[in-house]
């Protein structure tokens, strides 16, 4: 239907032609009605059903034709100075004559007109008026001929309109001189190959390609020209022949009688290419060439049939849905019309699904807007929140188990949106932290074997260093330097209060990964804008614990390390935006030098956790009656609050770890034996079930005055 066009728009243009011979009086136009058959004859040979006995004629050999037209082309040079003389006689004339003839007319027409014309209906109108006023003097259509062949070099844009007048002018006379003198000039400028002018060479093949296309122009005129470049195929020849493959090629290769002959001279072209040794430049244009005119073939992929339901999800969420008030309160009215009441119907896991596609393949700021939507509907449709955020929570920690570069974006967007959710409401900031703590620690799981190894004593530390040397402080004596660096680091053993350890080797962890660092700062980044004096030690830990895992990687990529330092910059920067903190210089988040140090700032905070729980743990069986008496209590309280005034001094003065070890083994005897000592005291209590009643009413007041200690000392802690 198309023919060799590739669309009804290319086809229109340069099919849909008007034909004056059937719309304008023949008297009008100045032709008779013997010429007016014989005109129509040629068009239905050569625009017609006959367009194949013309071809072939006008196919002869490319050999027989090639010195006649060199011939004409000499000829065509010794005219040049006369046709230029006469040209200045007629410019000296044009300016004495009336503004009302006739020739002033056509003058402004072809200077004025006809450049500006750049459109489909404006050449139809132009040819119309020329046809209609000038068409039937032909001193007049030898100058319009003059004029399509004296086209700028430099308006390119105007051969596919110049062409179109021309293919309509050819309808109705057939005096055109235009391919001729185009064929001449071509094989003209072909002879020389000093002092080219490239843009004119160019400019001749590319009109040489519209009026073919138009088929004004027969085919063996572009073969003839493409056959030239190839006999020396080099220099400018080579973009020349480009040329013309790039504006008719395609239309001689889709044309049926004119395939084979293309193919034939696109073949030779491409054994030329790899034969001589060209530039990249112009193998490039070659291959950029051959490609315009037989395109590799493309699989016709099978279009996905989508439900409406899921369709219409799309649009809302990938299309529809900005990081706005009004769109986000739209696109959650039309979710909560969704048939939620249908059993057969998932609404909820395909309104996550799209949400989860929406992130990864849509823009930046479409977490956001997800996130604003998703707290939008946590009041209607608790379901959604829940679903996503455990969408999310499984995407991270399959990454976490199978490690793949392909799914880093994907595990990104992921993490964006997580961060994004708590700062929507949707989120506790206890799970985000947890999150945190699980993306660092995964598979770094201390063994029982490097557990029980600590502690004993092969971990215990060597040499005459006691404690820490501070940074600010300066060794007087080269000789102290140097024993200090022959001195051999000791080995820093786990905490029995540890669960995870980042220097634990790990599989899906090597020592040069570091896209666990890229989805804690992505987290972080998230939330900075929630961050304030409340939640300062939770972020300070967090981050302990990501400097603590940073110093067991062996390097760093400078996008990682830029990316850290711009994670510190913004949340110090947030903080101190914050009203309640009173003094700026404090409003910082600590920074470690050592592993050392931020491995003591965890695990003091592990301990101190751990305290708590067991603190909390000893009030519970108390109060459940399990341990009742006094002493046990009491006992258990002043142990645990001596221990934990012992952790935070260590924490503070930076102790060795050594020290801290033998603190932890205290808390964890004094808590085994407070436990041995409540657990057979309550047993005793258990046997003995009798009792008087004035004696209970005496344990009972004993026992509430011990919790009101109990409490006084927590407070005093606190404080």
């Amino acid at each position: 239907r198309l023919g060799p066009f590739d669309d009804e728009e290319t086809r229109s243009f340069y099919c849909d032609v008007p034909d004056f011979l059937s719309t304008k009086p023949h008297a009008l136009l100045g032709i008779s009605e013997a010429d007016v058959e014989k005109q129509r004859e040629k068009n239905k040979r050569q625009y017609g059903e006959d367009e194949e006995a013309e071809i072939v004629e006008m196919s002869g050999e490319v050999e027989d034709t090639l010195p006649m037209v060199e011939e004409e082309a000499e000829e065509d040079d010794n005219e040049d100075g006369e046709e230029e003389a006469t040209e200045e006689i007629k410019g000296e004339n044009t300016d004495e004559e009336n503004k009302d003839t006739p020739h002033y007319k056509l003058m402004v027409l072809l200077e004025q007109e006809l450049p500006e014309a750049s459109r489909r209906e404006k050449i139809d109108e132009i040819a119309d008026r020329f046809c209609a006023n000038h068409g039937s003097n032909k001193k007049s259509r030898k100058r319009l001929y003059e004029t399509f062949f004296l086209v700028p070099r430099a308006r390119l844009d105007l051969l596919p309109y110049y062409s179109r007048f021309a293919a309509i002018m050819d309808r109705v006379y057939s005096d055109s001189t235009l391919v001729t003198e185009l064929e001449q000039q071509f094989h003209g400028q072909a002879r020389f190959k000093k002092n080219q002018n490239i843009e004119s060479r160019l400019r001749t093949a590319r009109y040489i390609g519209e009026l073919t296309k138009f088929r004004v122009a027969p085919p063996i005129v572009a073969l003839r020209g493409i056959k030239r470049c190839l006999e020396d195929f080099s220099g400018y020849n080579i973009d020349v022949a480009c040329c013309l493959l790039e504006s008719c090629g395609r239309y001689l290769f889709r044309t049926k009688h004119t395939h084979k002959k293309i193919a034939e001279l696109m073949d030779t072209m491409m054994r030329l290419k790899k034969a001589r040794n060209l530039d990249e430049r112009s193998i490039a244009m070659i291959n950029s060439a051959f490609f315009m005119v037989n395109p590799p073939p493309q699989s016709n992929r099978p279009v996905k049939e989508v439900p409406p339901l899921e369709a219409y999800l799309r649009y809302l969420l990938a299309s529809t849905l900005e990081a706005d008030e009004k769109s986000v309160s739209f696109v959650s009215k039309q979710i909560q019309r969704l048939p939620w009441s249908d059993p057969s119907i998932d609404c909820g896991g395909l309104v996550c699904k799209f949400m989860l596609k929406a992130c990864r393949k849509g823009r930046y700021k479409t977490t956001k807007a997800v996130a604003s939507l998703v707290a939008n509907l946590k009041r209607s449709k608790p379901e959604v929140p829940s679903r996503l955020i455990d969408a999310i929570l499984e995407d991270i920690d399959w990454f976490l188990e199978n490690p793949n570069f392909r799914d880093n974006q994907r595990t990104i967007v992921c993490a964006r949106l997580f961060g994004e959710l708590y700062c929507s409401g949707v989120l506790p900031s206890s799970i985000i932290f947890e999150q945190i703590d699980h993306i660092l620690n995964f598979q770094h799981d201390i063994p029982d074997a490097l557990r029980d190894a600590s502690q004993n004593e092969m971990f215990a530390p060597r040499g005459k260093v006691s404690q820490t040397i501070l940074e600010d402080e300066e060794l007087e004596e080269d000789d102290e330097d140097d024993e200090k660096e022959n001195i051999e680091p000791a080995a820093v053993p786990v905490s029995r209060f540890s669960k995870y350890d980042p220097r634990v080797p790990c599989e899906t962890d090597p020592p040069m990964a570091v896209f666990r660092i890229k989805l804690v700062c992505t987290i972080l980044d998230a939330i900075s804008s929630q961050v304030t004096v409340s939640n300062k030690s939770k972020v300070d830990l967090a981050l302990a614990s990501l400097q603590r895992y940073l110093f067991t990687k062996t390097s760093l990529p400078s996008d990682v390390e830029f990316s850290v330092l711009d994670l510190f910059d913004t949340l110090d920067s947030q903080l101190k935006k914050g009203p309640s903190s009173k003094k700026k210089s404090q409003a910082a988040f600590h920074r470690h030098t050592t592993w050392l140090e931020a491995h003591n700032y965890v695990v003091a905070a592990e301990r101190a956790r751990y305290i708590d729980d067991a603190r909390t743990k000893t009030r519970l069986l108390a109060q459940a009656g399990i341990m009742g008496t006094e002493n046990s209590s009491g006992e258990m309280d002043g142990d645990l609050l001596d221990d934990d005034m012992g952790s935070v001094e260590m924490s503070d003065d930076d102790e060795g770890s050594s020290d801290g070890e033998s603190d932890d083994e205290s808390v964890g005897d004094s808590v085994d034996s407070s436990d041995k000592e409540a657990d057979a005291e309550g047993g005793s209590d258990n046997d003995s079930e009798s009792g008087n009643e004035s004696e209970e009413s005496d344990d009972e007041d004993d026992f509430d005055h011990a919790a009101y200690m109990r409490q006084l000392q927590d407070e005093a802690f606190e404080s």
